[in-house]
């Protein structure tokens, strides 16, 4: 028998981070529908990067798959992979090489690019991996787009279509109106006809941006210069910012209606084309765009130094001594 592999590849902001919990939390559950989720690891990027180093092959790979498959006793028909950094590679070939072992399909989900970009500028500032990126302003940032090169969607999927076939690609829309009740866990599942595990579950979302205003904050700090685990350190300190002031993630809105319409403008043919050769219809993203009137988040500190101190400076100096006492093992450690 060929067993299912499956490669969830991102993309970033579309709930990748708890599809991925929730796989990890029901592990064993998968298992006794036949789903392998291996190696015991919420998100699979370590094993993907060993694989585009040339650390791992594919057969290397593939034959590791097998084995912890022949391990099982239940019998296992599907393993799923998941790593969103997965699509920011610009050549995937090396996944290819899986069809030789597997029946391979790989599910893609997309965002609205304007939309996409505002969360992905947030999400560059919390946890600053590129430099060139984390601590630049939002037209700074937007004058790089074009790195982002998987977001030109329909190039891309056209891309995937030549390794793995039209009909092994599987794209998701996440779009509030065109998703299920279940958010991008169930969107997922469904979309694999994977019966899930356990019930959707509302709760809290996992990984969060900030908001705009802590964002702004932390653009202004070296995070990128502090070593792990201090760096995450600081990162939570940040977070606590937000809780204590009730700020939640931001659905504000951070590009200019005009430049919105721009950016979209230049993504619209390729993005038609998509929806006419998956839907069968002219528009791959339905919600309307936020209308010229919709106010802008202001990613601006107080001008006030006493403010300033006491909303930014002094609260993340204290949750970075709390956080400390925490890991030391409560207030009289040494």
């Amino acid at each position: 028998m060929t067993r299912n592999l499956i490669f969830h590849i991102g993309a970033h902001r579309t709930g990748t981070s708890a599809v991925q919990q929730y796989l990890h939390r029901n592990i064993a559950a998968l298992k006794q529908q036949g789903v392998l989720y291996p190696f015991k690891a919420r998100r699979h990027v370590h094993l993907i990067n060993a694989l585009f180093s040339g650390r791992k092959s594919p057969q290397q790979l593939c034959a590791e798959l097998m084995r912890r498959i022949a391990a099982h006793e239940m019998e296992l028909h599907t393993i799923i992979l998941s790593d969103e950094d997965i699509c920011i590679r610009e050549n995937l070939s090396a996944l290819g090489e899986f069809r030789k072992y597997f029946n391979v399909k790989v599910v893609f989900a997309l965002r609205r690019q304007d939309l996409w970009l505002e969360s992905w500028y947030l999400q560059n500032i919390k946890w600053q991996w590129n430099p060139r990126l984390s601590h630049c302003t939002l037209p700074e940032f937007l004058a790089q787009r074009q790195q982002f090169h998987w977001i030109d969607y329909d190039r891309y999927v056209r891309h995937l279509e030549q390794i793995f076939g039209r009909e092994n690609v599987i794209l998701n829309l996440y779009e509030p109106s065109q998703m299920p009740p279940g958010g991008a866990v169930e969107m997922f599942c469904t979309s694999i006809d994977l019966p899930p595990p356990e019930r959707f579950g509302s709760g809290p979302p996992v990984n969060p941006s900030f908001a705009p205003q802590v964002s702004e904050f932390m653009r202004r700090l070296p995070l990128d210069e502090a070593p792990e685990p201090y760096r995450a350190l600081l990162t939570e300190a940040c977070a606590k910012i937000g809780a204590a002031a009730g700020q939640q993630a931001p659905s504000q809105l951070l590009i200019p209606h005009a430049q919105r319409e721009r950016i979209l403008n230049g993504y619209a043919r390729g993005n038609r084309a998509l929806a006419r050769r998956y839907f069968d219809r002219e528009a791959l993203f339905l919600d309307p765009l936020p209308g010229v009137e919709m106010p802008l988040a202001e990613m601006t500190l107080p001008a006030d130094s006493n403010q300033l101190m006491a909303d930014f400076v002094t609260p993340l100096l204290r949750a970075m001594i709390a956080q400390h006492r925490s890991e030391q093992g409560g207030e009289g450690a040494s």
